[in-house]
């Protein structure tokens, strides 16, 4: 580990970029906003998989950098390692449907679990840096390097627990879905009347726990980078920052053109209702 006082830091925008950050800020918050409308109109929620594949890939531009020689610095890694982490936390992918979807995203929660770990047990000490010191947002500006990383520890081992036991839970219910699934094939595709889809019963709700986690990671990220004096990270300027900020804005509108629909829908069964009423009645 290599310590020298030139600072500040030049950021990388191809791995966290304002254009990236916000793509996620928004995608985050969509995901969200998706699954409220899923609840109230019955409607299917399908966004997981978009953000599965924008995790997988800003994930593998991070084990690249991490694997090249003075390419990535430790007050660079932690910040988007937390968000990616807070993004698959909060989002919902059914087992019951797209089974390659579930295993993908199955596979990232595991990877950034250890790469968590790794990182804070290990990793930042066989990364350079820059910096004498590097600060990290905890309702106060905190080292990184100091008993802040020993609670990064224990979380970890936290983490690496609950991760562990839902992957097993999540793999355990993916097999018997599939399973029950092919055993009632015929039965479920024949029998019309009756059948209530896994979107109806929607078990992949949403919380205000999940909003409040999207805005701390949020603090947490651009509090380190502001703190930590990291340049070259704030601007749309770039080619590469174009096309997950807009792919979010994007997915965004489709979820308000959704909300819009599902309103329309319910005003107009509310029309039919009342017409149905008023014609029995006379």
């Amino acid at each position: 580990m290599n310590s020298t006082n030139s600072c500040p830091v030049e950021g990388n925008s191809d791995l966290y970029g304002l254009g990236i950050r916000i793509g996620i800020y928004v995608q985050m918050m969509t995901v969200q906003l998706s699954g409220l409308a899923s609840a109230i109109f019955k409607t299917e929620d399908t966004l997981g998989q978009g953000t599965i594949i924008l995790v997988l890939a800003t994930g593998i531009v991070l084990v690249t950098l991490l694997q090249e020689e003075n390419a990535i610095q430790p007050v660079e890694v932690f910040p988007i390692l937390t968000l990616l982490l807070a993004q698959v936390g909060v989002c919902r992918v059914p087992y019951w449907k797209g089974q390659t979807t579930a295993l993908i995203y199955t596979f990232e929660v595991g990877a950034l679990i250890a790469l968590f770990a790794w990182f804070w047990w290990h990793g930042m000490d066989t990364l350079h840096r820059t910096c004498p010191d590097d600060k990290a947002f905890f309702f106060a500006k905190v080292s990184i390097w100091h008993w802040f990383r020993t609670l990064n520890k224990v979380g970890s081992v936290f983490a690496i627990i609950g991760g562990v036991v839902s992957v097993v839970f999540y793999l355990a219910a993916l097999i018997l879905f599939t399973f029950v699934r092919a055993a009632n094939f015929v039965k479920r595709f024949n029998k019309k009347e009756g059948t209530k889809s896994k979107e109806e019963d929607n078990p992949m709700g949403f919380g205000p726990v999940d909003f409040l986690v999207n805005i701390g990671a949020i603090v947490y990220v651009e509090m380190a980078l502001k703190w930590n004096n990291i340049s070259g990270v704030h601007s749309l300027a770039t080619p590469g920052q174009f096309m997950p900020f807009f792919i979010s804005i994007a997915q965004l509108l489709s979820v308000f053109y959704g909300v819009g629909k599902g309103l329309l829908s319910m005003a107009a069964d509310e029309d039919d209702d009342s017409d149905s009423g008023s014609g029995k009645t006379s």
